[in-house]
C-alpha cells in the first residue's frame, strides 16, 4: 500500500551521560512538559490513515514523587496548541493529506505507576507513565513503555519510545519528558 514520502519520527538527540553517582532520580519533582512525535496509523477495510504529531506541551502543571519503585502523579496537566497531519488512502490510493489543528487542556489528574531501573540509563514503566489526549477526545490508553534517562543540568529527561499496536493500530515515536528538580 503505498504511503506518504520522507515522513518519519524525528530521533531525539543523544541524551547526556548516564545517571550515576548523586544524579539519582529519587525526589520531588515539576512537570516542566512533554514533546511528543509520533505517527499513528489504523488500517481496516482497504483503508489506511495514518496521523503525524509533533508537538510540545504547554500550561505545565503537576508534581511527581518519584521514590525506588513509583512515580506518584499529583495534579498533573498541560496544554496543547498545534497542527496535525492526517493522511488517508483508500486501496492504496490517495484520498486525503490534510493538517488539522488539535488544541485541548488536559483536566489535572492523578496516577501511581511503578517503575523498574533497567541498567545505569534505562527505564521501564509497566503499566505506562502519563495520560496522553487522543485527537478525537479523551486520552489513549496508558500502555507499558520503556525509555532512556538523561540529564540537563538541573533537568530530568525521560525519553520514552511511543511504539505500541493495539488491534488495528499501530503507534511509533518517542516523547521527551522534562521534570524539574524541586529545590
Amino acid at each position: 500500500m503505498a504511503g506518504p514520502d520522507n515522513v518519519t519520527p524525528v530521533i531525539p538527540p543523544p541524551t547526556t551521560p548516564p545517571v550515576t553517582g548523586n544524579n539519582k532520580i529519587e525526589g520531588t519533582w515539576n512537570f516542566a512538559g512533554v514533546r511528543v512525535n509520533s505517527i499513528a496509523t489504523i488500517s481496516e477495510s482497504g483503508a489506511k490513515a495514518t496521523l503525524y504529531n509533533d508537538y510540545t506541551t504547554f500550561n505545565n502543571k503537576g508534581v511527581m514523587v518519584i521514590d525506588g519503585s513509583t512515580f506518584k502523579i499529583t495534579g498533573l496537566s498541560y496544554s496543547i496548541d498545534a497542527v496535525i497531519r492526517n493522511v488517508l488512502y483508500m486501496d492504496g490510493v490517495l484520498v486525503s493529506d490534510m493538517q488539522m489543528p488539535f488544541q485541548m487542556d488536559m483536566d489535572p489528574y492523578n496516577a501511581s505507576n511503578p517503575y523498574k531501573l533497567v541498567g545505569a540509563d534505562s527505564i521501564y514503566f509497566s503499566a505506562g507513565v502519563m495520560e496522553t489526549p487522543s485527537y478525537g477526545g479523551g486520552t489513549t490508553e496508558v500502555q507499558a513503555a520503556g525509555g532512556k534517562i538523561s540529564w540537563s543540568g538541573d533537568t530530568l529527561l525521560l525519553t520514552i519510545n511511543l511504539n505500541q499496536v493495539q488491534s488495528a493500530a499501530v503507534m511509533s515515536g518517542f516523547e521527551v519528558m522534562k521534570l524539574v528538580k524541586q529545590k
